[in-house]
C-alpha cells in the first residue's frame, strides 16, 4: 500500500461504518508504517495498516459494523485479511501507554489520530527490528533527539 491507498481505504471504512449507522466516533490511533507513509512522508511502502484502538467501549459498540465494514473493503480491494491491523496492541497490551493523540482525518464516524513522532520512534525502537531502521532514522531526522540517551528516555516513558 501506499500513502494514497491507505487514505483511500480509511475513507472507504469511514462510509461503510455510516452506512450501517454508526453515528459515535470509532476512534482510531495511527501507527507503523501507514504512521510513516502519511504522517513522515516515507518513501516506502506497507502491507496493512498497523492501529491501536484509542476507546474500548467504542470498538465494542462498533464491533459488528466494523468487522462487516472490513470485511468488505478487504473482498473489495483483494486485501489481506489483516489489512486493518490492530494485532500489536494486542501482543503489547501491558507494555505500552497509548497516548491519546491529535486528530489527524475525519472519515464520518472513523476518526484517526496521530501520535507524536516520538512515540512511534519508541514504538519501532522497542520492536528491535532491521527493517525498521531506515523509519528510525527518518524519525530521528524530525525530532530533537540527537543522542542515545535521549532515545532511551523516549523508550522509557
Amino acid at each position: 500500500m501506499q500513502a494514497e491507498d491507505i487514505e483511500h481505504y480509511l475513507a472507504e471504512l469511514g462510509a461503510e461504518l455510516k452506512n450501517r449507522g454508526l453515528k459515535k466516533p470509532v476512534r482510531i490511533l495511527l501507527i507503523g508504517g501507514a504512521y510513516m507513509l502519511l504522517l513522515a512522508n516515507a518513501p516506502r511502502s506497507t502491507k496493512d495498516i498497523d492501529i491501536f484502538w484509542l476507546d474500548e467501549d467504542g470498538l465494542q459498540r462498533a464491533y459488528t459494523p466494523l468487522r462487516e465494514s472490513v470485511q468488505i473493503i478487504k473482498q473489495r480491494h483483494n486485501l489481506d485479511a489483516d489489512w486493518l491491523n490492530y494485532l500489536a496492541q494486542m501482543l503489547m497490551y501491558d507494555e505500552v501507554i497509548v497516548p491519546d493523540g491529535k486528530l489527524w482525518k475525519r472519515f464520518g464516524p472513523l476518526h484517526v489520530y496521530a501520535p507524536p513522532r516520538e512515540y512511534i520512534l519508541a514504538l519501532k525502537i522497542a520492536a528491535g527490528r532491521d527493517k525498521d531502521l531506515a523509519d528510525c532514522a527518518i524519525l530521528l531526522s524530525k525530532t530533537r533527539i540527537r543522542t542515545r540517551e535521549q532515545a532511551q528516555q523516549v523508550v522509557e516513558r
